[in-house]
């Protein structure tokens, strides 16, 4: 009985979906439940589809896009105070607490601008000695400008900068001539020193940097240094609905590349594309932001937390905590993908790419590896202090230096001495041995010399980068290892 009274109940649902022309099936997935008709979404189900499907594609595009909305932003930063076709900007006392910038550090004077090639070719005039990179707006090294990777080898010359697809003739004095694959160019320069002493020499010297248009190389205009010191900076990417705000600025000022098609599809389905408005509704903003505080939430993460393999990850075999921070190629390519992840964090946590951070040539360019955890294991945190033992005889042809960043701005620790490292510039005292014991915590510990300690502020997460400028062979091949951080009990 029971089983006819079944099969009639199925007779007549059957007979009644043949009836009406709709079968409805609904599966149960992480989103939710999704119901379909005949196999066609509902208009329920298709609108909750396309809010994750919009949702999830705007993640992954912020996790994609960091490189472009970093070094955008420090381009708007740039123009907002004055830099433009025959002006730079210069930390002619060196980088200050409230310049928030990725991972600068406080050991070299820094000089940096933006080109927009958009109004034509643009003359750098790079006097010798100094080092930096020139970058698209993707982050990626057009040319090394100074040292000894640069096309100039270290000995100054004149560079000539072209716009994407420019076709006109060149000038017919020597340039050294770089194409841009973007309208959007950022660069920066820096001056080598051995101490405190060199700085101002080191200024005057970057100073005879020029800059100008081609149009006016005839009689280029005076190059203008607007100087950083006393100043609040912020070069941080936007975060929010303003992280996709500006980015749809800067892919419209560019122009697309091939390498970038798949993802700029992504973008468009999101109402950003090069030569469009972008003109999103209520809907699209509330993804857009919601998508910000996840993806920024994931690059931290990834930054942080990086599942990349512990050969790959580890300065040094064992249980060291010392991590690389570049993985090999400055445009993270491998022979057969992009380095994704490895693209997010750099970008996430540091800033700007050049030949002459992964190339191992001893003496020669520089070397960073970073630390996140203490000996045992646990977060770097400001309330306690830290013990980092630096053997004598440390790898550095020119400088060395540990310098502490916060790990929210990722830009130098704010403290009452407003230096946030212990450094060979900085007069770090030695033990008898040669070695160096730098301190970081809340006090500075008894009987430490207040160069070798860096003051944090409790309940403040910070990590910290060795830094080693002209580094040598001990450094490639292991035989000098720096201790991890000991925690001072």
């Amino acid at each position: 009985m029971r089983k006819k009274t079944i099969m009639t109940i199925a007779i007549c649902l059957l007979s009644t979906a043949a009836a009406t022309g709709w079968a409805e099936t609904t599966i149960k997935t992480r989103i939710g439940k999704l119901a379909f008709t005949s196999g066609y979404p509902t208009e329920k189900t298709a609108q909750q589809l396309y809010d994750e499907l919009d949702f999830q594609r705007a993640v992954q595009a912020y996790l994609w896009a960091l490189p472009m909305a970093s070094y955008g932003a420090m381009a708007d930063e740039h123009i907002r105070v004055g830099c433009g076709s025959s002006a730079v900007l210069i930390a002619d006392e060196l980088a200050e607490q409230q310049h928030l910038v990725l991972t600068a550090n406080q050991d070299t004077p820094y000089m940096s601008g933006v080109l927009d090639l958009r109004n034509g070719p643009m003359v750098m005039e790079v006097p010798a000695g100094l080092l930096g990179t020139l970058n698209n707006i993707w982050q990626q090294p057009l040319c090394d400008l100074g040292g000894p990777f640069s096309p100039e080898q270290n000995r100054g010359g004149r560079f000539l900068i072209l716009p994407p697809g420019y076709d006109e003739p060149l000038p017919a004095f020597h340039h050294h001539v770089v194409a841009s694959d973007s309208n959007i160019v950022v660069f920066y320069l820096r001056g080598i020193p051995m101490t405190r002493d060199d700085l101002p020499k080191l200024v005057e010297h970057i100073k005879t940097y020029r800059q100008y248009k081609l149009s006016e190389a005839k009689e280029p205009p005076p190059t203008k240094f607007i100087s950083l010191t006393g100043k609040e900076a912020n070069l941080l990417t936007h975060e929010g609905f303003e992280y996709f705000k500006r980015l749809a600025r800067y892919i419209d000022e560019n122009p697309p590349r091939s390498q970038d098609m798949a993802m700029l599809g992504m973008l468009e389905t999101l109402g950003i594309a090069h030569g469009r408005p972008f003109e999103p509704d209520a809907r699209m903003q509330n993804i857009l932001t919601q998508a910000a505080e996840v993806g920024r939430a994931m690059a931290k993460t990834l930054a942080w937390q990086p599942r990349i393999p512990e050969k790959v990850l580890y300065a040094y075999p064992g249980k060291r905590q010392w991590k690389n921070i570049f993985f090999g190629d400055p445009i993270f390519h491998t022979a057969d993908y992009m380095a994704i992840d490895q693209r997010s964090k750099y970008a996430f946590e540091a800033i700007g790419t050049a030949k002459s951070m992964v190339v191992a040539v001893p003496g020669l360019g520089s070397q960073y590896i970073g630390l996140y955890k203490d000996a045992d294991g646990k977060w770097l945190s400001g309330e306690h202090t830290y013990k980092i033992h630096l053997p004598k005889d440390v790898p550095a042809a020119w400088f060395w230096s540990l310098t502490a960043y916060d790990n929210e701005t990722r830009s130098l620790i704010q403290n009452d001495l407003g230096r946030p490292l212990v450094g060979s510039v900085h007069g770090a005292k030695a033990n008898d041995d040669g070695s160096f014991d730098a301190y970081f915590g809340p006090k500075l510990p008894d009987g430490v010399a207040e160069a070798n300690w860096v003051q944090t502020r409790p309940n403040a997460g910070c990590f910290i980068y060795l830094r080693l400028y002209g580094p040598e062979q001990s450094y490639f091949d292991k035989t000098w290892i720096p201790g991890d951080a000991e925690r001072v009990k």
